[in-house]
């Protein structure tokens, strides 16, 4: 998760969400025995501990540039609810977290439609979907917030390129990014799952991002700043049809 804050200094943000008891995604699909995760397998404990990393986490070397996408369990849907109003919802199934003592960036990729209006730009993770309880971390409560400067520094960089994110032109939705920082938590336990919704408005005629298109997609990224030469790590949630209820 991200230690540059764009709020503090550079545009990077810190994103994340989505956690139980805690969020921290890393490393494929969880299992009874939990193999090492995506950070662990690229640099040794030894490394991580050396590392030099600052009170915010900034990364020495800049905005990735790529990132090692995985597909995800989970999905996020896009929900009606009457005269432009949408509740977009995004769940990340259970996975291994991520044991790297480090701080981690973690940003959440999310399309909306152009011209989207909010009454808050946030959204608070939680550990299962019919729970309100806020998800703490390292001691802190997570709420992710929309991070605009990071969209216009690192989108440019991402969107349309090989191993970024795809190129939303002319779609009538474009890429938002939410962020939060994480700093590793041994008492988060061996893996994490996690829920988020949030609200918009926008013009009434707007349709949902169809579920049969594989380029439809959020992404939920996790990055350790101070390991500039490891591309993040980006989980990949389809599309999925938004619950009636």
């Amino acid at each position: 998760m991200m230690s540059l804050s764009l709020r503090r200094a550079f545009p990077i943000a810190a994103a994340a969400w989505l956690a139980s008891p805690a969020f921290a995604l890393d490393g494929g699909f969880a299992a009874q025995e939990p193999a090492p995760t995506y950070y662990e397998l690229a640099v040794d404990e030894q490394e991580v501990a050396s590392a030099e990393t600052t009170k915010d986490g900034a990364a020495s070397g800049g905005l990735p540039t790529s990132l090692y996408v995985v597909d995800g369990a989970g999905g996020v849907a896009y929900r009606a609810l009457g005269e432009g109003a949408w509740e977009v919802s995004v769940e990340v199934a259970e996975r291994p977290h991520e044991r790297v003592d480090a701080v981690y960036d973690l940003v959440l990729a999310l399309p909306l439609p152009l011209g989207s209006k909010a009454k808050a730009w946030r959204i608070a993770p939680q550990s299962s979907s019919a729970s309100a309880t806020t998800i703490v971390y390292g001691g802190e409560p997570i709420v992710l917030k929309r991070n605009v400067p990071l969209e216009h520094a690192w989108l440019p960089l991402l969107a349309g390129a090989p191993t970024g994110l795809p190129d939303l032109s002319g779609t009538g939705y474009a890429w938002t990014f939410w962020d939060a920082i994480v700093r590793y938590d041994a008492s988060a336990g061996a893996t994490v799952r996690a829920y988020g919704t949030f609200r918009y408005e926008t013009d009434p005629g707007v349709a949902a991002p169809d579920p049969a298109d594989p380029g439809n997609a959020a992404y939920v990224i996790t990055w350790i700043p101070t390991l500039d030469a490891v591309p993040p790590f980006a989980v990949r949630l389809d599309v999925v049809e938004a619950s009636q209820e």
